[in-house]
């Protein structure tokens, strides 16, 4: 919508003179015609108008209509993530053509850095209220970090972007924490000790790649939890450290008794193998790729691997990133964070991620557990 689309002057009677823009653009005065229109755009309510004669003052007012449009913190998180970081764009005349005619679509182009600077101010305080909330006590949390690239006029960087997704006692999930920050790595023993200030408490095990610090951190936040490593990523490094099909079709595999497959891999890798002391018997603080093979069947799945919190994290991305507008890592971290809490809102809707009666023999035994080594 534009102001020479819509009714630019009224009068309180039948008498409607021309819009002036529409006139000015016309006769070629383009530039006066851009001066009016920010005027009238600017311009919240009444103003006489200088018309000599026997009218009445009253009869002589002109009511121009202002184009207001709506504001940027209206519509859902990615609405307003997004209508932030393009109008931030715009405003640096860094948008692309899609970018500005998308923002025109969807709240105009009359906007000041003032207005945007409100809009992120008010984004960014309830995210912040998002990842302070109080979380219940957790089953399992799933641990997912990758590198988000950032890209800027100046060129790109890459920063550590870290998602932790936790599953209630009763199998649904929740996002636990995102961070995105400038640090080469992350910072797990401040992560860990912030989820349990947020009422996380003990959780019963963990599930992550194999990342530097996290599972010693996680070993002393959590010394009673198991901590399973992704047993896609630890396979998917056996294959590349082994270049002969048939030790590939020979792999032990993860299926079967704990003990058994444990000697297995052992027997296996070659001594001195960079991750041969990541197979050991699951046992607590202790990281394995075995650590979840002794749980009932339908959690061995799920709680194996993070290849499916990576295919999900894949979708909230490229959700993230429409519009291929130049952004700095903090607009960055809106989008993502808007994008992560949306896909949340989404989680488990039909049915529980997993079932409540298998936590609950995991939980029951795990107790059981504690009591006979309390004797």
């Amino acid at each position: 919508m534009t102001l020479e689309n819509s009714p630019a002057m009224e009068l309180q009677h039948s008498v409607t003179p021309q819009n002036p823009i529409q006139v000015l653009n016309r006769e070629g005065h383009s530039r006066l015609a851009s001066i009016l229109r920010e005027l009238v755009a600017n311009l919240p309510h009444e103003f006489p108008a200088s018309t000599p004669g026997s009218r009445s003052p009253d009869e002589g007012n002109v009511v121009f209509t202002p184009f207001r449009p709506p504001p940027l913190d209206q519509g859902t998180w990615m609405d307003r993530a997004r209508q932030v970081a393009v109008a931030a764009a715009v405003l640096r005349r860094e948008a692309p053509n899609a970018a500005r005619d998308w923002l025109d679509e969807r709240c105009g182009l009359r906007f000041d850095e003032s207005q945007v600077e409100r809009a992120a101010l008010t984004l960014d305080s309830q995210i912040r209220g998002w990842r302070r909330r109080r979380l219940p006590r957790h089953f399992w949390l799933v641990v997912l970090t990758w590198r988000e690239r950032i890209s800027q006029n100046s060129g790109s960087e890459c920063l550590p972007a870290t998602c932790l997704v936790a599953v209630d006692q009763h199998g649904y999930r929740m996002v636990a924490d995102f961070t995105l920050g400038a640090a080469s790595n992350p910072n797990w023993t401040e992560i860990f000790r912030a989820l349990d200030q947020r009422g996380m408490g003990e959780i019963c095990g963990l599930t992550a790649r194999m990342t530097p610090g996290l599972f010693e951190a996680a070993a002393t936040q959590w010394p009673q939890a198991r901590l399973q490593i992704c047993q896609r990523q630890f396979l998917s490094r056996v294959r590349g450290a082994t270049s002969n099909t048939k030790t590939r079709r020979s792999h032990p595999g993860f299926r079967g008794d704990p003990m058994i497959l444990a000697d297995g891999w052992a027997k296996h890798l070659a001594e001195g193998h960079p991750i041969s002391s990541w197979v050991k018997t699951p046992a607590p603080a202790q990281a394995s790729t075995l650590s979840v093979v002794d749980l009932p069947r339908e959690l061995h799945t799920p709680l194996s691997s993070v290849s499916w919190l990576e295919r999900e994290m894949r979708l909230v991305r490229s959700r993230a990133s429409q519009d291929e507008v130049p952004t700095h890592p903090a607009m960055k971290a809106r989008l993502l964070s808007s994008a992560m809490i949306e896909w949340e809102g989404e989680l488990d809707a039909q049915k529980p991620f997993m079932s409540d009666d298998a936590i609950l023999e995991v939980l029951q035994s795990r107790s059981k557990g504690l009591e006979s080594l309390n004797v």
